[in-house]
């Protein structure tokens, strides 16, 4: 397992995070997942015989995550770090939760405690991709039709 191509999961965030809208997510959600997924469920069945390994494994990807930031210059730091705490949210936590191996689920529950417990003030919390695509609003001149386009829908 090669922590570094893990990594890249979350820091290649620009690409992800500019397709994060509603025509593109879906997308964009696809074409991470079939990246990413397989390097995640073998890095998780590595770790399946030790009952601490997704919470190492967490913990390793945190610290090498920190150690990217503090190569940032000061000013762009926090930026950085908003970005990647996005892509946990909205790609990385979401595919896990969604990967058939259920030790997935287990390692999305450790990056958010360990992300957590570090960062008190910048916590955040986990949500399946189907929750996600939900939020997205149809919106025509401000005003939201999605409630609409769904009775639209269950009538037809």
């Amino acid at each position: 397992m090669k922590l570094e191509e893990l990594c890249a999961a979350v820091q290649e965030a620009r690409y992800y995070n500019e397709r994060f809208t509603r025509r593109e997510y879906t997308s964009a959600f696809r074409t991470y997942t079939e990246r990413f997924g397989p390097l995640y469920m073998e890095a998780v069945r590595e770790t399946a015989e030790d009952p601490d390994g997704r919470r190492v494994l967490a913990e390793q990807l945190l610290d090498l995550l920190e150690a990217g930031w503090k190569r940032q210059r000061a000013w762009n730091r926090t930026m950085v770090q908003a970005r990647e705490k996005q892509m946990l949210v909205t790609y990385l936590s979401p595919m896990l939760l969604g990967l058939e191996e259920p030790l997935c689920q287990e390692l999305a529950e450790r990056l958010r405690d360990g992300w957590n417990t570090r960062r008190p003030k910048d916590i955040y919390n986990i949500t399946t991709y189907a929750r996600l695509q939900e939020g997205f609003r149809n919106v025509i001149l401000g005003i939201d039709i999605t409630g609409w386009q769904k009775r639209r829908e269950e009538e037809s």
